[in-house]
């Protein structure tokens, strides 16, 4: 990218351009998936006395991982090599770029995923009413459950989406395992925590580093799970901040070697 695009201010034309782009590039795997998904709710309701089209929160879970699974591809292109460079020659800035994942798989994907999901509800309940007069569901993605789990989503989206910036290969797989390893860790310590935090709690550890036996009397007092909470709600944001940071950090750093190259 040339210097001078560096120094424009930033677009919301350019990053709109940028989220059309990711948009149609995705739209091919995206109705694939709810092609595959309407045929085989067709296939379960043909073939049922009853029709049961499901919950709200299942039909959002699999909206969820679908984001998530194409967040964890976000860069890929980036990575590739005639892609990267078509990548590279972009007119945009890193921040447009890196903007425009954020943009389609925090909000441009999961709207269009709930309007899939609503339309396939539709086709699915109307023929299950007309066959076996079950009752009428639509996928509504207005639901609580929904908004109150988005974060959630979010946070997902932006780890998948920084894995996809470090690696090169099977970035969802090594994202997901450096995660796991991560949360066991953190909840090690929540638990080395919740113990200093109770008396019985430090009888415990004194007594397991002595090589005594250990009995729980009773259940540890935990004024200490709301600081739990507390502390586990810190260490979710902490980590979802750091890796929009990293993230943006490593698909800056990739452009700048690629453009010495």
């Amino acid at each position: 990218m040339k210097l001078e695009t560096y120094q424009q201010p930033y677009s919301i034309k350019r990053l709109y351009f940028l989220v059309r782009n990711r948009l149609l590039d995705d739209v091919s795997p995206i109705l694939i998936v709810a092609a595959a998904f309407l045929a085989l709710n067709l296939l379960f309701l043909l073939s049922a006395h009853q029709y049961s089209p499901g919950t709200v929160g299942g039909w959002a879970l699999i909206i969820a991982v679908g984001g998530i699974f194409l967040a964890g591809n976000g860069f890929a292109k980036m990575h590739d090599g005639k892609a990267g460079t078509e990548w590279l020659l972009l007119p945009a800035s890193t921040l447009e770029k890196y903007t425009a994942a954020l943009v389609m798989y925090l909000i441009v994907y999961p709207v269009f995923a709930a309007l899939l999901a609503f339309l396939e509800s539709l086709i699915c309940s109307g023929i299950g009413y007309l066959m076996h007069k079950s009752s009428l569901w639509i996928f509504n993605p207005f639901t609580a459950i929904i908004w109150e789990n988005y974060l959630n989503y979010a946070f997902f989206v932006v780890l998948a989406l920084a894995g996809s910036a470090r690696f090169r290969k099977f970035a969802l797989g090594k994202t997901a395992a450096i995660m796991v390893s991560f949360m066991l860790l953190a909840s090690l310590l929540l638990v080395l925590g919740a113990l200093l935090l109770d008396s019985e709690g430090r009888q415990i550890l004194y007594n397991g580093i002595k090589g005594h036996s250990v009995e729980i009397q009773r259940p540890l007092t935990v004024s200490t799970e709301s600081s739990l909470k507390i502390l586990g709600n810190l260490f979710l944001a902490g980590t979802g901040l750091f890796a929009l940071v990293y993230g943006y950090a490593l698909v800056r750093e990739k452009e700048a070697r690629d453009e010495v190259q």
